[in-house]
């Protein structure tokens, strides 16, 4: 499957959306935000973990597909 990037801070990867959040001041660290139809799966630290999330969601399917 493609990554798509919509925007600055938003991509679409399978269905799921994955939003790019600022730059944790005392950590430095920046996290991406895993969405799909309005529901949270949770946070990775780099957009290749946050697609290897979505892959681990569909492959278990862990989520209702509509």
């Amino acid at each position: 499957s493609q990554l798509i990037q919509l925007s600055r801070h938003s991509y679409v990867y399978r269905g799921f959306t994955i939003y790019k959040c600022p730059i944790n001041r005392t950590t430095a660290k920046r996290a991406y935000s895993v969405l799909n139809n309005g529901n949270y799966f949770g946070r990775d630290f780099a957009l290749a973990e946050a697609c290897r999330t979505i892959d681990l969601i569909i492959s278990r399917n862990r989520f209702i597909r509509n």
